[in-house]
C-alpha cells in the first residue's frame, strides 16, 4: 500500500511541468554571485536594503555564493577565466548568456576579497558613488546597477549551482568586513522571474 502511494505521488510530480529552462536568459551586466533568498524573499525598494552574507546557510538578509563562470569571448572581461575573471566580472559584468537552469560552478569564500576588490572599483567608475543612499535618488552612470542570478543547490553538492532566475540590483555601498564575514550592501530595484518551481529541484534530488 506504502509502496502504492509513493507511485502515485512520484507520477504526480511528473505530471507538473517544469517552466522551460531557456524561458528566462541574461547576456549583459551580470555579477559573479549567486544569490540564496532569506525565508520569505527579498523585499524591493529602499524600504528595505539588504547586506548579503557570504555562505550557503540561508541568513536574515540572504546568502551569497561566489560564481565561476565560464571564460566569455565578449564584453570587458573577454578570455579571462579564474579569479581575473571574477574580479574583472565584479567590476564591469559579465556579458556571456546565462540561462535559468544552467549549473554553474561555485567558488571557495577565501576569493572574497577578489570580488571586494572589483566592486570597489565598479562603485569608483560610477559619477554617482555616493554611499547608503537609495535608487530612486541615485544620479549616476549606471556602473552601480546590476545583474544577479538566484540560485539552488541541488542535494548535498555544493561546488555547483543551478541559476532558477534573476534580480536587477543597486549596490548601495562597498562591501564591508573582512575576509568569508564580508557583507555586500544591495537595493532590490526589480523583480525576479522563476525559471524553474520547487518540483523541478525535487524531481532531480529523488532521480540524479
Amino acid at each position: 500500500m506504502r509502496r502504492a502511494a509513493r507511485i502515485t505521488l512520484l507520477a504526480g510530480l511528473l505530471l507538473v511541468p517544469p517552466v522551460a529552462a531557456g524561458a528566462q536568459t541574461v547576456c549583459t551586466q551580470l555579477l559573479p554571485i549567486g544569490l540564496l533568498p532569506p525565508a520569505g524573499g527579498f523585499t524591493f525598494g529602499c524600504t528595505h536594503q539588504f547586506s548579503l552574507k557570504l555562505g550557503a546557510a540561508i541568513g536574515p538578509d540572504g546568502n551569497y555564493i561566489l560564481l565561476g563562470y565560464p571564460a566569455c569571448a565578449n564584453g570587458p572581461c573577454a578570455g579571462q577565466s579564474g579569479n581575473a575573471l571574477l574580479q574583472c566580472a565584479a567590476d564591469s559584468g559579465y556579458f556571456c548568456c546565462v540561462s535559468g537552469g544552467q549549473m554553474i560552478p561555485t567558488l571557495q569564500g577565501t576569493n572574497v576579497g577578489t570580488l571586494v576588490s572589483g566592486l570597489d572599483q565598479r562603485i569608483a567608475n560610477d559619477t554617482d558613488t555616493r554611499a547608503g543612499i537609495c535608487h530612486s535618488a541615485y544620479a549616476g552612470n549606471g556602473s552601480r546597477v546590476a545583474n544577479v542570478p538566484v540560485i539552488q543547490f541541488i542535494g548535498a553538492d555544493r561546488t555547483q549551482a543551478q541559476v532558477t532566475g534573476f534580480f536587477s540590483v543597486f549596490v548601495v555601498g562597498p562591501p564591508s568586513g573582512t575576509g568569508t564575514a564580508t557583507t555586500v550592501p544591495v537595493e532590490f530595484i526589480s523583480d525576479a522571474t522563476p525559471t524553474l518551481g520547487e518540483t523541478w529541484g525535487q524531481l532531480k534530488i529523488l532521480y540524479r
